[in-house]
């Protein structure tokens, strides 16, 4: 499945964090680039799975404990549903409950928020192409194999 837009060359990405203040900061951090656009922001995950069906993202920025639906309530529906979307979740939580919980989901990849700004970068064009996966050093020692 080609996830990049092949007219634009874009990535699509909707960014979901019940923090406003994080969602700034990362949709200012990807504006820097000339190949990820923010196609949507959603507070919460009933929000985010609207606007994932609806704007078809490439990759959902997903944070883990928002209102009404967690992060991993997210990942399981649009698991479930078989969306194209490729989750990078964006946490500050490096609970390992989580990460396994997730990895079940199908997420590409899950990274701490105080990861810098290039890996987060890094980690969302090579999810969108399809290379693998991403984990915080953090996290990497959780995962099996």
């Amino acid at each position: 499945m080609e996830s990049i837009d092949s007219q634009s060359g874009l990535v699509r990405v909707l960014i979901v964090d019940d923090h406003q203040v994080v969602r700034v900061g990362i949709r200012k951090l990807l504006h820097r680039t000339k190949d990820l656009r923010v196609v949507g922001e959603a507070s919460d995950g009933i929000e985010a799975l609207r606007l994932t069906e609806e704007l078809k993202p490439d990759v959902m920025l997903l944070d883990m404990e928002m209102p009404g639906m967690s992060g991993i309530e997210v990942a399981r529906n649009l698991h479930e549903d078989h969306s194209k979307v490729r989750i990078l979740v964006l946490s500050g939580y490096d609970d390992r409950q989580y990460v396994m919980a997730l990895l079940n989901q199908g997420i590409c990849g899950y990274l701490i928020k105080d990861e810098s700004p290039e890996l987060i970068i890094d980690a969302i064009r090579s999810i969108a192409q399809g290379n693998g996966s991403w984990f915080s050093s953090k996290i990497k020692s959780f995962i099996p194999g």
